[in-house]
């Protein structure tokens, strides 16, 4: 099964350790996308292995194009320079 990446776009504001503030172009995944990083995640784990992510937008853009990334039960996460993908809630 094919599943074309998900358009629904919003803002969204992520908080700096230094508690400034940035706003973000979001994109909200779907539940069959955030099952597949799960599982995805799950796969890894069992075999010793850490995934590396990166934005290709960024990548082009000449900027730091590495993404902070983390899969939970409730929430899905995928931080870059220019962007946030996220999903909140289970997806099984």
């Amino acid at each position: 099964m094919l599943i074309q990446p998900n358009t629904d776009v919003t803002a969204g504001s992520i908080v700096a350790p230094d508690g400034t503030v940035a706003s973000r172009p979001t994109v909200m995944l779907t539940a069959e996308e955030a099952a597949l990083l799960r599982q995805y995640k799950k796969f890894l784990a069992a075999r010793g292995l850490r995934e590396a992510l990166y934005c290709n937008d960024c990548w082009s853009g000449d900027r730091e194009d590495g993404c902070k990334a983390f899969v939970t039960d409730n929430q899905v996460g995928i931080f870059c320079r220019c962007r946030m993908r996220v999903h909140l809630g289970a997806s099984y």
